[in-house]
């Protein structure tokens, strides 16, 4: 398919419309599968569903959708109530993964993820993270948030934010955090077990390689400065593919900066990584607004041609590197788009 370029800048005039409009382009009467299991639909059927396509998260067999809704940002909006309604939102539109950290937002994120779907737990799967690296502190932080999220399993726990060998050394090795997991696993307190990386593709390559046997899943950027630059897309998901991990993509804008800087839009964002061999994007939106219309863009989705992607490529070339990949190198500052909550 051809992707146009997408000048769709009201969010307001967007939203006045169904979801399910194609906003110009001419997609085909059906959606190609991508991933073993994908699911198939027409396009009739997703405008009378609000379906949301699911695919298979690697060797899990779990489905879930290919959009995840991101924990950072639900755990920082003012108003708690508005984040509660905005999961309920993306539940009732066909969305089932949620994503969250022990560390996010002091636990606000997993404590308003939890009491969201106390009472709708079926039908969510819920993904939270560690930094701990010793068999102690994990063993802490997954009892905690356990207890914030009012549940009694996690269907994804990640260690997260491995930047270094040393850190994975400690994970891995004698009292180390893997202790913890695999009992976890044993006593059912959680069903799969993967891991995150942000800065450095080799050491994440180097888990994968060592102890894919452990792990069920990958979280990683992928967006379309990143093949510029210490590339996760080349470096990482070759690995991940070859052991059948789930890979799940994040900062798909670099957080925000592709969009605050005007690079891309969101739509070419999210139709690049969902072209990726990935399992779903987990992405950080700060309204139910946002939400909807990345549930309208992951209804619409159609992959993009390889020529689609060299042209977006070509033109994002440019701006690569720790400017816009800030969180690459340690010493760079964090850029978040908008810089405080909306609600």
């Amino acid at each position: 398919m051809t992707l146009k370029n997408d000048k769709l800048t009201n969010r307001r005039d967007f939203l006045k419309g169904s979801f399910a409009v194609a906003f110009g382009l001419n997609f085909p009467e059906s959606i190609h599968t991508m991933f073993p299991g994908e699911n198939v639909s027409s396009l009739s059927e997703v405008r009378k569903r609000g379906y949301v396509p699911k695919r298979r998260l690697g060797k899990t067999e779990a489905m879930v959708s290919i959009l995840c809704v991101g924990g950072y940002h639900i755990g920082r909006m003012k108003d708690e109530n508005y984040a509660i309604r905005m999961i309920h939102a993306a539940l009732d539109e066909g969305v089932n993964f949620f994503d969250s950290a022990w560390s996010y937002n002091d636990g606000d994120s997993e404590m308003r993820l939890g009491k969201a779907l106390k009472d709708r737990r079926e039908r969510g799967f819920i993904m939270t993270k560690t930094r701990a690296r010793d068999r102690v502190t994990a063993s802490k932080e997954l009892h905690e948030s356990l207890r914030r999220l009012q549940t009694d399993y996690l269907d994804l726990w990640q260690f997260h934010d491995l930047q270094t060998l040393e850190d994975v050394e400690s994970i891995f090795n004698q009292g180390g955090a893997i202790e913890v997991a695999i009992k976890a696993k044993k006593e059912g307190k959680i069903r799969y077990l993967g891991f995150t990386g942000h800065r450095n593709p080799d050491v994440l390559a180097n888990v994968i390689q060592k102890y894919h046997s452990l792990l069920e899943t990958v979280q990683m950027p992928v967006n379309l400065v990143d093949p510029h630059y210490l590339s996760f897309i080349q470096l990482v998901i070759p690995e991940a593919v070859k052991y059948d991990i789930g890979i799940l993509a994040m900062k798909t804008t670099a957080n925000g900066v592709l969009l605050e800087d005007k690079v891309a839009t969101i739509k070419e964002c999210l139709y690049y990584a969902w072209s990726q061999s990935i399992s779903t994007s987990v992405s950080g939106m700060d309204s139910i607004e946002q939400l909807k219309e990345n549930i309208s863009y992951a209804q619409q989705f159609e992959k993009l041609s390889g020529k689609d992607q060299s042209i977006l490529l070509a033109r994002t070339e440019p701006f690569c590197g720790i400017k816009t990949e800030f969180y690459k190198h340690p010493s760079q500052k964090w850029r978040i788009y908008p810089a405080k909550p909306l609600y």
